[in-house]
């Protein structure tokens, strides 16, 4: 008997295609994660909230080799990302942070004199505990940047500074 091994993979789909590839793999019984962020867009009559995907033209899927061929056989995934030659696969504690950082509608980043811009730091309470950043200041305000780097893609969260921890450089 064979241990069947599942890993996230990230898919590139056509543009605007990631909600119909989403039900797409749901109905082949595929586990698939769209992270959407609701936006506010305005046209000249009125003002509405969207949801719109966090990566634009990505999608994750949970899937072992076999049900990874069969993502790439659906309508609107055009392929499969690869990172430094390889296939790129998301760890799991990622995709759980991601998923976490959709959640917990982060508030703001407190930096003061411990931290600075580019210092590395790691979240120690709350529904993003255990994730890394870096401190990032714009015009904004203050963010942490979490990178993924199994995928290239970073995503900028604001969190109070009690969450966050300095980690020193080596």
């Amino acid at each position: 008997m064979s241990i069947i091994t599942k890993n996230w993979y990230v898919f590139y789909t056509k543009s605007r295609f990631e909600k119909k590839v989403d039900l797409a793999l749901n109905e082949k019984g595929i586990e698939s994660f769209l992270p959407l962020i609701t936006v506010v867009r305005k046209w000249s009559d009125r003002k509405k909230k969207v949801e719109e995907p966090l990566f634009k033209s990505y999608i994750f899927a949970h899937a072992d080799e076999k049900e990874r061929l069969a993502v790439l056989q659906t309508q609107g995934v055009v392929k499969c990302i690869m990172f430094n030659g390889r296939i790129a696969v998301v760890p799991e504690f990622q995709i759980d942070g991601i998923k976490r950082l959709l959640e917990h509608k982060a508030e703001s980043l407190l930096v003061g004199e411990y931290f600075n811009k580019g210092d590395k730091i790691k979240v120690v309470t709350g529904p993003l505990e255990g994730m890394e950043g870096i401190v990032q200041m714009n015009s904004d305000g203050n963010w942490v940047v979490f990178n993924i780097e199994s995928i290239g893609k970073s995503i900028r969260a604001k969190l109070s500074a009690a969450e966050v921890i300095k980690i020193l450089s080596d």
